[in-house]
């Protein structure tokens, strides 16, 4: 297809997918904000890729890109700094065995089963080692007093939330554990003294009696557990992957010139502050959430100097991509235009010209007027399209 022709197609396409289905598999095994639209990455896959290509989402979120590249038969690699970014995209496209997953069947599902009865076993009840357990709960009973979980979390829920917490690390298969993590993650909001009435984490002292997490997260953990083994039978026999990494965009440990697509989605500056919105989750898996994001492209969103800090790393990331790109293949990016301390920042202009700087050539630009969920209203999105020409 030519770029001629490849224009006409993008221009001509409905970019809204206003009733499509976005939770299908494991898109929706997790809460993250400002996630990709799986329709649009896996249109834009199928556009500019062939089977068995490698395709670059060096701004990876929850792996939106990474699943769709799998399910058409791509391999793909995805960067990111957040740790909880990270987790979700690992499970969300972890191929699973029966024999990764015996672990939470033969010791977390009686041991949680066992917490959401009251503490009572009946003759039906699987075993689990209790001692084991016990043993780990001890080693993380410093939460029960520690100030920031007595803030968060009302007394009896911080217990049970310790004790699964507890069983959880005790887990030897990564990927049955990073799996019941997932679903911890996914109730620890829900489960917190945090105001549901904004996506940012603001803490409610005014907070009803919380219910206790143990059945919230049975529900959480068999979801998780449906939507991987779901995935898993749709690539039985499949041999596309997804590779993982967690490091910064502005230094990609990938070779130059080794990739045949970017398919990404960037964030929206200071509109979505992903290492605050996730405080709760990276606290309890061990992480500095202040730490992350002011290392975070977007990041500190209340700094004066934040569209300037954005600006900096922006730029840089567009002559990374052209550096690992292959000649002549294409680079796709979805952009909408935010607002920062009272300023609308036009965000698809910085896209275009940081593109051009970096040596891409703009081939087009798809407007989407979908309705946004993203709270400071940014309304169109901008589908932009580049092209690696090597002189």
């Amino acid at each position: 297809m030519t770029n001629e022709e490849l224009c006409t197609v993008i221009q001509k396409y409905n970019w809204e997918f206003t009733e499509a289905n976005t939770q299908y598999l494991t898109h929706n095994i997790h809460r993250y904000s400002g996630k990709f639209i799986p329709q649009i990455a896996g249109k834009a896959i199928d556009l500019l890729t062939e089977p068995n290509d490698l395709i670059l989402d060096s701004y990876m979120g929850s792996g939106t890109t990474l699943l769709e590249a799998m399910l058409r038969g791509r391999n793909s690699v995805g960067i990111d700094l957040n740790p909880l970014a990270v987790l979700i995209s690992r499970v969300k496209t972890t191929i699973v065995s029966s024999d990764d997953i015996v672990e939470i069947y033969s010791e977390l599902l009686p041991f949680v089963n066992y917490l959401a009865s009251g503490g009572q076993l009946s003759l039906m009840s699987q075993p689990f080692d209790e001692d084991k357990i016990n043993e780990q709960i001890e080693k993380n009973n410093w939460r029960i007093v520690d100030e920031w979980h007595c803030k968060w979390y009302q007394t009896d829920v911080l217990k049970q939330l310790v004790q699964i917490y507890s069983c959880i690390e005790i887990i030897e298969n990564e990927k049955a554990k990073n799996i019941a993590l997932v679903a911890f993650s996914d109730i620890l909001r829900k489960s917190s003294n945090a105001s549901s009435k904004y996506p940012n984490v603001m803490y409610d002292k005014n907070a009803k009696k919380k219910p206790l997490p143990a059945k919230p997260f049975l529900e959480s953990l068999n979801n998780v557990v449906e939507a991987v083994k779901a995935l898993s039978y749709k690539m039985e026999n499949k041999s596309c992957r997804a590779g993982i990494i967690m490091q910064n965009n502005l230094a990609l440990s990938i070779d130059s010139e080794s990739v045949d697509a970017i398919i990404s989605h960037p964030p929206y500056i200071a509109a979505v502050p992903y290492a605050e919105y996730g405080s709760l989750s990276l606290t309890w898996l061990g992480f500095d959430c202040k730490a992350l994001d002011g290392e975070l492209t977007g990041g500190r969103r209340h700094s004066t100097q934040v569209v300037s800090r954005f600006s900096g790393d922006y730029k840089q990331y567009f002559f990374e991509s052209f550096r690992v790109l292959k000649p002549n293949k294409y680079m796709f990016l979805m952009v909408g235009n935010p607002t920062a301390h009272g300023a609308r920042i036009e965000l698809n202009e910085m896209t275009e010209t940081y593109a051009k700087d970096a040596g891409f050539l703009h081939i087009a630009t798809a407007i989407r007027h979908g309705q946004n969920r993203r709270g400071n209203k940014m309304g169109d999105e901008y589908l932009m399209f580049f092209q690696k020409v090597c002189k």
